[in-house]
């Protein structure tokens, strides 16, 4: 008989474990979201970003001086988009996702903001 309650308590306790488990990997579900920048945003100009899940990012972005080769980290703050180029450049912009284009300023080496409206090529 003690056999009997001895193994309903394990059994017991199992099943709480369980449920338990659940809720925290839903509520993780729930509140983890991806980030929406990650995959090749390119425009008409030849411009292209892209962005990598490990945070880092290559670009190549034309200004008047010609094409300028970039990479980096970047990282999300709400609506905040910090690009942390290799070379010690650090870039802060609004950013913004409507559809398939992403809106964002480029501070190119002269200081002059350059206004970007890129399309999603690929993920």
């Amino acid at each position: 008989m003690i056999y009997y309650i001895y193994m309903i308590r394990i059994i017991w306790k199992k099943i709480l474990v369980f449920p338990a488990l659940c809720v925290v990997c839903l509520f993780y579900a729930a509140c983890h979201q991806p980030v929406p920048l990650y995959g090749t945003w390119a425009d008409n100009r030849g411009d292209t970003f892209s962005f990598f899940e490990d945070g880092t990012f290559s670009a190549k972005v034309k200004d008047s001086g010609g094409t300028v080769n970039i990479e980096g980290n970047y990282s999300i703050l709400l609506n905040a988009l910090t690009l942390s180029i290799n070379d010690g450049t650090r870039i802060v912009t609004e950013w913004d996702i409507r559809g398939n284009m992403l809106y964002f300023n480029y501070t190119n080496e002269d200081g002059v903001p350059i206004t970007m409206t890129l399309y999603k090529v690929s993920n």
